[in-house]
């Protein structure tokens, strides 16, 4: 248990010096970004044994959770409305791209159609790798690899496009306060409670769900600081780069060059549509973006609210997205896996 205890202090000094040396050289979100980078170099190219604790990232998506809730006001949730149309017809384009690059896959890598859809469902990656686990006879190498490199390429390259387009961020620092730290420790219970019953993303929606409540019954809700969101970042960032694994290495040049393509084509359709969101609402770009690219609820959730983008609308496309892959494709990828036992 000490060896255990010791391996978590490394990790977390090794995740927090590569967020420091980001801030050093001024690179976008350091203590995401950082963090991700330093542990995964270390990982995949040191002998040392690093070990996190899935209740770190839990705590980082509760403080992420409390500051997207913040946001869903009254005002925020009827301006939510205009974007529905789009958010039906984006998640459509989605699917049949979904279904596209599946069989590019299938046919170029001599996959079965099967694990070629499984390897490129976008989005709900624990969901999937836990499903392609059930089923005993895919190649979970391949699935895990294709998954977490398309998470790791969003959550890398994301935050770079979006400061790359010279949009200006104005940030506006919280204060600390009792009340804030009693409505953190409900926050947590909320998110307990979301996971209990199954939610996706449940230790994010839990808090969002809970302070949308309190904005709309006109509760006064004291903003976060700053500081808080940074060591949510740290704790996300960590488990994130922890993710890709040395044995997940092995594997054919072909299989890395059509993953590193399926996630590409997904981050390049997701950066042209984001124009066209702009031109039809007048969004501006990091918004768009944020809310079109095929990444996790809660790695969105937590970028939009670091680079100040309008939360309510990212988490409204991304939410719409884990239903439609919790409620359609996970399912078909199922039906059509038992078919082709059969």
């Amino acid at each position: 248990m000490w060896t255990f205890y010791k391996q978590l202090f490394l990790t977390l000094c090794i995740g927090l010096l590569g967020a420091l040396i980001f801030q050093l050289l001024h690179i976008p979100m350091p203590w995401l970004l950082g963090a991700i980078a330093a542990v995964l170099c270390v990982q995949l190219f040191t002998k040392m044994n690093l070990q996190w604790h899935k209740y770190f990232r839990n705590i980082g998506l509760i403080v992420a959770g409390y500051s997207i809730g913040f946001a869903f006001t009254k005002e925020a949730l009827q301006d939510i409305q205009q974007f529905l149309s789009s958010i039906i017809v984006l998640n459509l384009i989605f699917i049949v791209l979904f279904f596209a690059i599946s069989y590019l896959v299938a046919t170029r890598t001599e996959l079965d159609y099967s694990t070629a859809l499984t390897c490129c469902v976008p989005g709900g990656m624990t969901q999937i790798v836990a499903f392609a686990e059930e089923q005993g006879n895919m190649n979970m190498a391949v699935i895990t690899f294709y998954q977490v490199l398309r998470v790791l390429l969003i959550v890398g390259f994301v935050p770079l496009i979006i400061t790359g387009t010279g949009e200006n961020i104005v940030t506006v620092d919280g204060t600390f306060s009792w009340r804030l730290l009693a409505l953190l420790v409900i926050c947590t219970l909320a998110g307990w409670l979301a996971e209990k019953v199954r939610i996706p993303t449940g230790y994010m929606l839990g808090p969002v769900f809970l302070l949308m409540g309190l904005n709309i019954a006109g509760v006064e809700v004291p903003k976060m600081p700053l500081s808080y969101l940074h060591i949510a970042q740290l704790l996300i960032g960590i488990y994130i780069g922890l993710l890709l694994k040395k044995e997940d290495l092995h594997l054919s040049k072909k299989h890395v060059f059509y993953a590193f393509l399926s996630a590409g084509l997904f981050i390049g359709s997701a950066y042209v549509l984001s124009f066209v969101m702009k031109h039809l609402y007048d969004l501006d770009f990091r918004t768009g973006f944020l809310s079109i690219v095929p990444g996790g609820l809660d790695q969105m959730g937590i970028i939009a609210a670091s680079v100040h983008a309008n939360v309510t609308v990212v988490t409204a496309f991304q939410l719409f997205r884990v239903l439609i892959v919790s409620i359609f494709l996970v399912p078909f990828v199922k039906v059509f896996v038992k078919k082709v036992k059969t």
